[in-house]
């Protein structure tokens, strides 16, 4: 894809156990929209390009990596050698130039077709990396998915993807993981406060099972969760968390 060829991108993301893939899904369905046929990953990943431009990892490492990822699956070889060529070639004269070329590069090479004007993508760290996000594709747009703490934590808990094996650990973690969003969204940079602008971030709450985590918590637990969550929530809006009032919302509709 050239330049003008670009189409918008809207990058969707939230904590794990958040729902972000089915919303993703449904935003896709409408019209005018393709779907980003995979997490791409490479994007957003902490070994990704956010790593390279802050140094964090270098192009060996991260060439390594993109070659071992699902994407380099997608790709034909000699593709993907060509994109990884182009960034060392272009990167110490305009790095974020030569990060932005290997994206468009291998998205194009996933869809070389699309179907649509808009491309919906939903790599896990995409609003973790939300900043370095609209660097690379000016004009992204970004749909932050959350879902009630208690069934984000319950899930979690029952999950080996995170080291949280109790309720109180995993609300402490899912808090800790919309900080981090946060700071995705929210920066400082030579002291002067930035932040994603307001139309190019939405909010989404995903209903799907919400109750669920009442069969997932049982007895006494399940009330010293709720009133945990009430004081999460609490803190949350005391730090004006971007996703606090979803949340609120959504916890006082159910009440």
């Amino acid at each position: 894809m050239t330049l003008p060829e670009q189409p918008e991108v809207i990058f969707v993301g939230g904590t794990p156990f958040s729902g972000a893939a089915s919303v993703a899904a449904r935003l896709a369905a409408g019209p005018g929209v393709t779907p980003i046929p995979l997490a791409v990953r490479f994007h957003s990943d902490p070994w990704g390009i956010p790593a390279v431009l802050n140094g964090r990892i270098g192009l060996d490492d991260f060439a390594e990596r993109l070659r071992a990822e699902e994407i380099a699956e997608r790709v034909p070889p000699e593709r993907l050698d060509a994109a990884v060529a182009a960034l060392r070639s272009g990167y110490d004269a305009d790095p974020l130039q030569a990060c932005r070329d290997l994206f468009w590069a291998l998205v194009g090479e996933l869809l070389p077709d699309p179907a649509g004007e808009t491309l919906v993508e939903a790599s896990p760290d995409n609003l973790f990396e939300a900043q370095t996000l609209t660097r690379l594709v000016p004009g992204a747009r970004f749909v932050h998915v959350v879902r009630d703490g208690r069934a984000v934590a319950a899930d979690a808990v029952e999950s080996d993807a995170v080291a949280v094996y109790r309720i109180p650990a995993a609300l402490e973690w899912w808090a800790g993981e919309l900080r981090e969003i946060e700071r995705g969204v929210r920066g400082e940079e030579d002291g002067a406060p930035y932040a994603i602008p307001e139309e190019h971030l939405s909010i989404e709450f995903a209903d799907a099972d919400r109750g669920r985590w009442r069969s997932q918590v049982r007895g006494p637990l399940r009330w010293w969760t709720t009133r945990r969550y009430e004081r999460t929530l609490g803190e949350l809006e005391a730090e004006s968390n971007h996703a606090a009032p979803t949340l609120r919302r959504a916890y006082e509709a159910e009440a």
